[in-house]
């Protein structure tokens, strides 16, 4: 898949073209009045701004266009308020969002003709600002200038975060790919999880205005108490009733989640495989500059560091006598910290590492992903408490990059299972939502949001700093990589052993895949070479050419790269394919796919160890819908002893399941 990635950035690169019309069209249609909110502007810009950073395409004509595109965008929008006026509150789709197209103007009455600039960059009106000049009939000359100053400005702030990422990925691309692609899913996991927060909060809420609006009336028109309260507190016109809106949902969506995580946890399920699979995964992907990036991140979330935030929250709350937000958040913290534990005692259920005693030797939920996100989770609701949607989005925009990173660092380093960490943070969501909910109406305690803010950095920068230097090289060695190794003698193996390896391959997800027919102890080339007189030869490799491959209806099954499979969180060693013989008379279209991944066991004879690789052969048909295209259509089923060339190898040992299917032993077996 990289050879694929590398060879998809090269074509980019040498069609530069194509690069400068996407970034044109996306830049513009970010702009374009309404439609703007659902263009994904932020990831192609970025995307783009890396690829110029790293060195596969040039800055200036990348600048020139998304400058272009966006003051077309807006200028178009410009167009359509100057035309239609106030009568755009009534023509579709734009009649869809009026609410939105209200907001905007209250948002141009506040800021005059400086919101055009300002409003380029405020996720939420950036697509509304433009058409508003139009229909207040804002100088055309005036609107221009300031269009063509703030394309300017935004070109830059979009392009040059990706720039920035693709210069360090080269020069980290030249120290260890690894590094490389660990950082990459990282860095993406988290700017999707930040942009989520963002749309919820800016675009998701707002569309649902009028949804809110039936639903409050007809919790009005009830007589009961309850009815009357939550129709006063889900009020639109009540200041907070976007955010006891948004709490609700967390908690009826985080609750569930986490009783049905904690329900699916057993030794040997589709759940317990998923987290043995991508475990395994960051273990092929660890570097030592990664492990210290990864371990300074989990340090933070450490219990030293959160005790300490916590109490200096607590007694900064208790000191401006906010007395029920300091109770809730002393309640809040104190419960998730009781019942982390407890909890985890429970359950039982084994880390992936033995690095702890008593009831942190367990593993769910993780607490650090739990204590994390309910400890900056509260304080992001008490800063960003009554303030504007903007600056919500940004404080639970830090919030979630925080803890975010915190809990991606416990699965990296092979502390916690996914799961585990998944667990922690839904847990965690539903404590934090369930604070906002009963503290969102309370109006009257004046904490100082941004004192507070302050306070918390300075602590953590000072509480973390002090842990990081005191502890950093003791908890680098605690968390070293820790790969599983089963050691079999090679006596046993054969005798028994062979049926404690896995008898079907894992996919990442955890589900069951096509059988495991071959044991392969030794160099897996040794086994490429055995083959070779029954015609199976190396897949082609991942490319731009041989993807293209896909597109085209004549394409030879030799002649296609075998599609990615990943057993058990391990990507393949080797693969063979051989043309379908049976198939010759139709188009070509059949081939056979061996594929050998690595496993956790290793044959031990006579103080020397080889590891054993498992193996599967499938049988796939190519597909050729209206002969454009070539379509591997896989049949998972054991194949046909005459169509498996494993059993006629020489020196490899027979044996059987207990469904009558035929396992291979081969390579260095025992005398």
């Amino acid at each position: 898949m990289t050879d694929l990635l590398n060879q998809l950035v090269s074509f980019i690169g040498e069609n530069p073209l194509l690069a400068n019309a996407v970034v044109f069209l996306i830049a513009m249609g970010e702009a374009l009045f309404i439609i703007g909110l659902f263009v994904p502007s932020t990831v192609v810009l970025v995307g783009a701004g890396t690829l110029v950073g790293l060195g596969k395409l040039d800055p200036w004509p990348i600048f020139l266009w998304t400058t272009f595109g966006a003051i077309v965008g807006d200028a178009v929008s410009y167009w359509i308020g100057h035309v239609y006026k106030d009568q755009i509150k009534l023509v579709w789709p734009f009649s869809r969002y009026r609410s939105l197209v209200e907001r905007g103007e209250d948002y141009f009455r506040r800021h005059g003709g400086k919101s055009v600039f300002i409003g380029r960059f405020v996720p939420g009106v950036k697509a509304i600002v433009p058409g508003i000049a139009g229909m207040v009939g804002m100088n055309a000359t005036r609107f221009t200038i300031i269009n063509v100053t703030s394309a300017i400005a935004w070109a830059i702030s979009h392009l040059g975060p990706g720039f920035i990422a693709g210069t360090a990925f080269s020069a980290l691309g030249e120290i260890s790919g690894r590094l490389a692609t660990m950082l990459g899913v990282f860095l993406v996991l988290l700017f999707v999880a930040v942009m989520i927060a963002r749309w919820v909060i800016l675009i998701i809420l707002p569309l649902y205005a009028g949804s809110r609006e039936r639903i409050v009336g007809w919790f009005a028109r009830r007589p009961d108490r309850v009815s009357l309260w939550l129709a006063r507190m889900f009020d639109p016109k009540h200041p907070r009733s976007a955010g006891m809106l948004a709490s609700s949902l967390l908690l009826l969506i985080s609750v569930p989640v986490f009783v049905a995580l904690a329900a699916a946890i057993s030794p040997d399920n589709g759940l317990q495989r998923a987290d043995t699979a991508i475990r395994n995964l960051f273990l092929g992907l660890r570097t030592p500059v990664g492990d210290d990036i990864m371990t300074f991140l989990t340090m933070l979330g450490d219990g030293f560091v959160t005790s300490i935030t916590a109490l200096v929250v607590v007694i900064y709350l208790f000191a401006r006598r906010a007395w029920r937000r300091g109770t809730g958040f002393l309640i809040a913290i104190a419960g998730t910290a009781i019942f982390v534990p407890l909890f985890k005692l429970l359950v039982h259920r084994s880390r992936p590492i033995d690095i702890y005693t008593g009831a942190d030797a367990f593993s769910f939920p993780s607490g650090h992903a739990t204590l994390n996100t309910v400890l900056y989770g509260l304080i992001a609701v008490l800063v960003a408490h009554d303030r504007s949607p903007l600056v919500k989005a940004g404080v639970f925009s830090v919030t979630v990059v925080l803890v975010g990173a915190i809990a991606f660092s416990r699965v990296y380093l092979g502390a916690h299972w996914t799961s585990d960490v998944i667990g922690g943070l839904t847990f965690g969501t539903a404590m934090v939502a369930a604070f906002a909910f009963v503290f969102g109406s309370i109006h009257n305690e004046k904490i100082g949001r941004w004192a507070l803010a302050g306070l918390v950095a300075l602590t953590v920068t000072a509480a973390g700093g002090t842990h990081v230097m005191r502890n950093f090289d003791r908890a680098r060695m605690m968390y070293q990589p820790q790969a599983p190794v089963i050691t079999l003698a090679a006596g046993d193996w054969v005798k028994t052993g062979w049926q404690e390896l896995p008898a079907q391959r894992i996919e990442l997800n955890g589900e069951r895949g096509e059988p495991l027919i071959v044991q392969w102890a030794g160099d897996p080339q040794a086994l490429a070479r055995a083959l070779e007189p029954a015609g199976y030869v190396r897949a082609p490799g991942w490319s731009l050419t041989t993807f293209t491959g896909f597109l085209t209806g004549q394409t030879a099954p030799e002649d296609l790269p075998a599609l990615p499979r990943i057993q058990n969180g391990h990507g393949a060693e080797l693969v063979l394919i051989k043309q379908d013989v049976g198939e010759i008379e139709s188009a070509r279209a059949g081939r056979w796919v061996l594929r050998l991944w690595p496993s956790a066991y290793r044959i031990e004879e006579e103080g020397h160890e080889e590891p054993v690789f498992l193996g599967s052969l499938i049988h796939e048909r190519i597909l050729r819908p209206l002969n454009e295209l070539s379509t591997p259509r896989t049949d998972q089923t054991l194949p046909d002893p005459g169509d498996n060339p494993l059993l006629s190898l020489p020196d490899v040992i027979i044996r059987e399941r207990e469904d009558g299917s035929p396992v291979v032993l081969g390579g260095k077996l025992p005398d």
